[in-house]
């Protein structure tokens, strides 16, 4: 072990860091090679020869969560329970099925029969509930809200203002 090894583990000892975190000083490298006890490093580190640098810590940035389908392992009911995947099925077939009672597209009539057949697991996802609605005929298309009227005036609108921009000019 070299002088300024010992001088090191010594320093590092002294001040209650790792052996890493001690620096010495080119300048002064002469004199700390000179150094055989522990009161010689003393000595080094209250000239400021022999010092240690400051702790920096873990890493700061998050890790990222490495969830791709090279990482998975299992089947897909493994990592999401078949009841998650089926509560939400339900619950989204619930949703839309109120959703279209509030609009009027489904008769009131109807409600019981359609939510006890979702209960029962008869329909894959939304699509399905309203391809059925449409086979028995409780779908009304007519009393669908008009979504295209605001989007025609918006149409409407825009020639009139390039219109009026090249008047401008």
């Amino acid at each position: 072990m070299t002088a300024a090894a010992t001088v090191k583990r010594l320093a590092a000892d002294i001040l209650k860091v790792g052996r890493n975190r001690i620096r010495i000083k080119e300048d002064d490298y002469a004199r700390v090679i000179e150094a055989l006890t522990r009161e010689d490093v003393r000595g080094l580190i209250e000239d400021g020869a022999v010092y240690s640098i400051r702790y920096v810590g873990p890493r700061t940035k998050p890790e990222r969560k490495r969830k791709g389908v090279g990482k998975r392992k299992g089947k897909k009911f493994s990592r999401k329970g078949e009841k998650e995947g089926w509560m939400e099925r339900i619950r989204a077939q619930r949703k839309y099925l109120s959703g279209l009672l509030k609009t009027g597209e489904v008769p009131a009539e109807y409600k019981r029969k359609v939510y006890l057949k979702i209960k029962g697991g008869s329909f894959k996802g939304k699509k399905a509930v309203l391809t059925y609605l449409k086979e028995n005929e409780m779908y009304n298309e007519k009393m669908k809200p008009a979504k295209e009227e605001p989007k025609k005036a918006a149409l409407e609108k825009k020639p009139e203002k390039e219109g009026a921009a090249a008047e401008k000019k």
